[in-house]
C-alpha cells in the first residue's frame, strides 16, 4: 500500500510538469507571435484590413479614422447620409471589394504600396489585382488612394 502514494506523487508530479511546459510554450508562442505581428508589414496588412472592414460594415467614422490623402478627404466631407445611400447601394449591388490575399508589401519609408488579390460578392470568382497605397502617419498606417488594375 505504501507504492500506491508513490505512483500517486509520481503521476502528480509528472501532470504538473506536462502543464509547465504547455504553459511555457504558450506563453512563448504568444511572445513570437506578438513580435512577428508588429512588423512594419503586418501592420501594412492590419491597416488594409481595417480599411475594408470598414467599408464592409459601412462604418464612416472608421473609414475617416484609416485613410489619408483624397480618401480622407471624400469620408471627411461626404455627410452621413450620403454615405449610408451610398453605402446602401454598394451593398445591394454586391459590389464592396473583399480582400481575399495581401499578396506583397513593399515598405520605403513612411509609404507603402500593398499589392493584393480582391473580388466582390457579386462575382466572387472574378478575382483580380488591386494596390493600396498606404502612408505612416503618427495615427499608424492609413489607406490612401487606392489604385485599381485588372478591373
Amino acid at each position: 500500500m505504501a507504492k500506491e502514494p508513490k505512483s500517486k506523487r509520481a503521476l502528480v508530479i509528472a501532470a504538473a510538469a506536462v502543464v509547465a511546459v504547455l504553459v511555457i510554450g504558450g506563453v512563448l508562442f504568444a511572445v513570437l507571435k506578438n513580435q512577428s505581428d508588429n512588423s512594419p508589414q503586418a501592420q501594412v496588412k492590419k491597416a488594409i484590413s481595417t480599411y475594408t472592414d470598414a467599408l464592409s460594415a459601412g462604418d464612416l467614422d472608421g473609414l475617416r479614422g484609416i485613410t489619408c490623402g483624397t480618401q480622407h478627404d471624400f469620408y471627411q466631407n461626404i455627410s452621413a447620409e450620403q454615405f449610408a445611400g451610398v453605402y446602401q447601394t454598394s451593398k445591394e449591388q454586391k459590389s464592396i471589394p473583399v480582400v481575399k490575399s495581401v499578396d506583397a508589401v513593399q515598405i520605403t519609408g513612411d509609404t507603402a504600396l500593398a499589392q493584393a488579390t480582391v473580388y466582390t460578392e457579386a462575382d466572387p470568382g472574378k478575382q483580380s489585382a488591386r494596390t493600396f497605397d498606404l502612408r505612416n502617419t503618427d495615427g499608424g498606417w492609413k489607406v490612401c488612394d487606392p489604385v485599381t488594375s485588372g478591373q
